[in-house]
């Protein structure tokens, strides 16, 4: 692996289980090896500044069952699992940062508020909490034995923010001189599921979510002729290309109001990209983390409470350029590749 005077880690991507590690060099633009890669790169980078431990090894990995190689001064970042489970190697290493958390977050109570969707998120939360229990015991039996050993203590698994994902860096538009008020580009489903699948006929949360968001969008439209909607569906998350990709980045810097609908996780890369964009962020419920938790966006129960909040918002320009502001400094404070870099450093500087 290359590396720079700079930089005395040693960092690898790991995409799938059974491949290779890729070895990585910080210095070099390597978003060929995935889109996660631009983020966690400048994370990294930042975090190479603060960090006062050397000779570690950083594995950016999706792999929750094994690591090519463990040891006190091996350190996983862990990618893409929604479902929320605890590693099996954990026990392993010297730390874990993980992104979607190891905690299942239900942001409703489907007895108090019976609802289709209601039902079907607590299903879901139920299913995930079956999921993460092999991981989940794992971590106590090996948090058990370390305390009858009296051992070290149990390695911490740290959560940090998603950040973006084939976003475009461009430069910070004004709110006042966007053109659309409100923005929304997105899949109704993550894949397209065959006709023999329970959830081809009875849906999902992130489905029933959207299928919600884009009904009021279509009311404000309607209600509101002067009110600038710009609304784009896609097949699928991955359906889209390098023009979508341009697109995208483009059109949401030319947004003044960012709905952000769940995903199958209620967390999703579109919070990060909004703030860092300075959009007004209007949000689902949010799990309590150190980097949603007095973060500026705008939280409803309901996307049928929509109008309303984009009404009062575009009725106050004094309102409207507090809240822009407020996204670019929460973006640039909690999850930006700085913050994000100091952050890790601080956890490990904290373990020497």
């Amino acid at each position: 692996m290359q590396t720079s005077k700079n930089i005395s880690n040693q960092y690898f991507v790991c995409l799938k289980r059974k491949k290779k590690a890729i070895a990585w060099n910080l210095t070099e633009a390597e978003s060929t090896i995935h889109p996660n890669c631009t983020y966690f790169g400048k994370v990294f980078t930042a975090m190479e500044k603060h960090l006062t431990r050397k000779g570690l090894v950083f594995y950016l990995t999706w792999n929750l069952d094994e690591l090519p190689s463990y040891g006190n001064n091996v350190v996983a970042v862990v990618l893409g699992d929604e479902w929320c489970r605890i590693p099996m190697y954990t026990h392993k290493v010297l730390a874990v940062f993980k992104c979607y958390g190891t905690r299942p977050y239900l942001n409703i109570n489907p007895f108090l508020n019976p609802s289709y969707l209601n039902i079907l998120s607590w299903i879901q939360f139920q299913r995930t909490g079956l999921g993460r229990l092999p991981g989940w015991l794992n971590y106590v039996f090996h948090k058990f034995i370390r305390s009858r050993k009296k051992l070290q203590k149990t390695t911490p698994i740290y959560d940090i923010p998603l950040g973006y994902h084939k976003q475009l860096e461009l430069p910070i538009k004004d709110i006042e001189s966007r053109q659309y008020d409100i923005y929304f580009a997105g899949s109704l489903v993550h894949k397209k599921y065959p006709i023999t699948s329970l959830k081809h006929w009875l849906k999902t949360p992130k489905t029933l979510s959207r299928e919600k968001l884009i009904s009021s969008m279509h009311k404000i439209e309607s209600n509101f002729p002067k009110f600038k909607v710009k609304l784009f569906l896609t097949k699928s998350f991955h359906s889209t290309g390098q023009e979508e990709i341009i697109n995208y980045s483009e059109n949401m810097m030319n947004t003044k109001i960012c709905p952000v609908p769940r995903g199958t996780s209620l967390e999703t890369y579109r919070f990060f990209e909004a703030m860092r964009y300075g959009c007004i962020v209007v949000t689902e419920s949010l799990p309590s983390r150190w980097f949603y938790d007095g973060s500026p966006a705008i939280r409803i129960n309901d996307w049928s409470e929509l109008e309303e909040v984009v009404k009062k918002l575009l009725s106050d320009r004094q309102l409207m350029h507090k809240k822009h502001q407020e996204s670019l400094d929460w973006w640039r404070s909690k999850c930006s590749e700085t913050a994000v870099g100091e952050y890790i450093a601080t956890k490990l500087n904290a373990l020497i």
